[in-house]
C-alpha cells in the first residue's frame, strides 16, 4: 500500500491517533475496504494536525529499554534506560548522571530484557553514537546513532 500515513505517525504509533478505528480498520483490514475508504484514510490522516505538527521519518518506541553507555574517552561505563528510541537516535537517562558533553562520542549497549528477568537470553544492540543534545535539568542526554538501526533490530528488542 503506497501512501500509508499511518505506517510512520508516531501518534498512531503510540495509541494516540484521534482516529484510531478509520485507520485500524485501514492497517489491519484494507483487502476488505474499497480503495474509496482507503482514500478517505489517507485524507484524514494527511490532515490530522498531531501528524502535521510533529511528522517524523521514523517511528521512535516508547519501551524503556536498559541501556549500557560507554565513554569513547575515558572508557567510563554507566547504567540507564532509555526513554525513547527510533532507527536514528535515543532520548537516554542515566542512572548516574556525569559529564556529559555535546558531540562528545560514545557506545551504546542497548538490552531487550529487564534487569530482574530470570531470562539469560538478552538481546543485546552494539551502537556507536553521538551526543547531540544534554538536559542538565531532567538529566537526559539525546544521542544521534552514528550508523542507522534497521527497524527489524528495533523490533528484536
Amino acid at each position: 500500500m503506497d501512501d500509508a500515513c499511518w505506517e510512520k505517525c508516531p501518534f498512531y504509533a503510540e495509541d494516540e491517533c484521534p482516529q484510531t478505528f478509520l485507520v485500524d480498520r485501514a492497517y489491519l483490514i484494507p483487502h476488505l475496504l474499497s480503495s474509496s475508504e482507503i482514500d478517505e484514510v489517507k485524507g484524514v490522516c494527511k490532515e490530522c494536525g498531531l501528524y502535521l505538527h510533529e511528522k517524523r521519518k521514523y517511528i521512535r518506541l516508547r519501551k524503556p529499554f536498559r541501556v549500557a553507555v560507554i565513554s569513547d574517552d575515558s572508557g567510563t561505563r554507566s547504567q540507564g534506560k532509555i526513554i525513547n528510541v527510533s532507527g536514528v537516535g535515543a532520548l537516554i537517562m542515566p542512572d548516574n548522571w556525569s559529564d556529559f558533553a555535546v558531540n562528545q562520542e560514545i557506545e551504546l549497549e542497548i538490552f531487550s530484557r529487564p534487569r530482574a528477568s530470570k531470562s539469560k537470553d538478552d538481546s543485546v544492540i552494539k551502537v556507536s553514537g553521538l551526543i547531540k543534545r544534554v538536559n542538565d535539568e531532567d538529566k537526559q542526554v539525546a544521542v544521534m546513532f552514528l550508523e542507522e538501526l534497521r527497524q527489524d533490530c528495533l523490533l528484536a528488542l
